[in-house]
């Protein structure tokens, strides 16, 4: 199975870069398989054992928002290294989520307004009624 990692962001946006059948170097010296700008010169390598997909990083990396050293690779995880961010795709794989998104908020009912403002009234009159019995 070809594995790949697409560019989601940084200054390769939208590129995709094939991994080799067992390592792949990634940095930004000119004999690594995958080139980056921005990164160390042997940052992290991505081997494949023939079941699963290692990220081996020698430098800062993360995985799905995570901070890793050493991390296995499923197809849709988020790879983060330096200002390069990429999505690992396996072909004939569709992952769950391609990128995270961020959570909608839920507008606020009605009905919790009404309870809101009820219950400011009500603790309104009640500070209201103690104030004019004392006075």
């Amino acid at each position: 199975m070809t594995f790949r990692l697409k560019a989601a962001s940084g200054p390769n946006t939208g590129q995709t870069f094939n991994l080799a059948d067992q390592d792949t170097d990634i940095g930004s010296v000119d004999s690594a398989d995958i080139q980056l700008e921005g990164i160390e010169s042997s940052h992290a390598r991505i081997r494949f054992d023939g079941e699963t997909l290692m990220l081996e990083a020698d430098y800062e990396a993360f995985v799905n928002g995570q901070p890793v050293a050493r991390q296995p690779l499923k197809s849709g995880d988020e790879i983060r290294l330096g200002a390069h961010r990429f999505v690992l795709q396996a072909p004939g794989l569709r992952p769950p989520s391609v990128l995270q998104q961020t959570e909608q908020r839920q507008p606020i009912s009605p009905w919790t307004w009404v309870a809101i403002v009820g219950t400011g009234i009500a603790g309104f009159a009640a500070i209201a009624s103690l104030v004019l019995t004392r006075l």
